[in-house]
């Protein structure tokens, strides 16, 4: 190495030794953001807790493809993937999870109904496709929230396809590592919120029966998360 990339890399070092997000608790904007991310995701982990308790249940009555399985769990991945960018500051490498989260999910429930899905390559298409089928027209309130996850995945693309200040992060050297931004904390959270909580109103409409079946804590926990207009829906087998 260089001279400079030597001494670039001695802060590099130091950086990784001191590196900390405690400060971050100082913040009231960004433990009240934290607390309404984690509540909503903390109702997804019991969700997907359950679906993986209940596999068997699942693949007798709703969808035996392996596939689908799979990149159904992947979603819950890549949303913890966003939350734990979110916390670090990494607001854009959050929002990225964000947006493979909706388009893992929307591929994975519409491929039930049209496995074809699955290998869909254009994902223009895979969102019309999905917006037209049984499974996301099937009642008003899974039909909105999917049109809800529809307009988030617009929003967050324009992160990748726009070279706007608003949505570009440019780390060009250490002290643009990330870092706490109020602003963007605000927005990327609002973000997680809207997402999960839509994914979690179809999830629990969609296999009602399979809510039906869970532990009663985990089913107060889900409830949390979901709109007190739509609970009753949920409640009801």
């Amino acid at each position: 190495m260089t001279r400079e990339c030597t001494q670039d890399f001695l802060l590099l070092k130091k950086y990784i030794t001191d590196y900390s997000i405690n400060r971050n608790l100082e913040e009231d904007s960004y433990l009240a953001v934290a607390k309404r991310i984690h509540k909503a995701y903390f109702s997804l982990v019991n969700w997907h807790a359950e679906y993986q308790y209940q596999q068997s249940f699942f693949s007798e009555n709703y969808c035996d493809n392996d596939k689908v399985i799979v990149r159904l769990s992947e979603v819950f991945s890549d949303i913890g993937s966003s939350k734990f960018n979110w916390l670090n500051g990494s607001y854009k490498a959050s929002r990225v999870m964000l947006r493979s989260a909706i388009e893992n999910f929307v591929r994975s429930i519409s491929a039930i109904g049209d496995r074809e899905l699955l290998k869909e390559t254009s994902v223009y298409s895979l969102f019309e496709k999905a917006g037209k089928s049984e499974i996301f027209t099937s009642s008003e309130n899974i039909n909105n929230s999917y049109k809800n996850l529809h307009s988030k995945y617009k929003e967050l693309c324009r992160d990748t396809h726009t070279s706007s200040s608003e949505n570009m992060e440019n780390i060009t050297s250490l002290i643009d590592y990330p870092k706490y931004d109020e602003e963007k904390s605000k927005s990327t959270g609002a973000l997680f919120v809207s997402t999960a909580k839509s994914i979690l109103v179809i999830l629990c409409l969609i296999f009602n029966e399979l809510f039906h079946n869970m532990h009663y804590k985990n089913k107060e926990n889900i409830l949390e998360a979901i709109p007190r207009s739509i609970r009753p829906l949920v409640l009801v087998p």
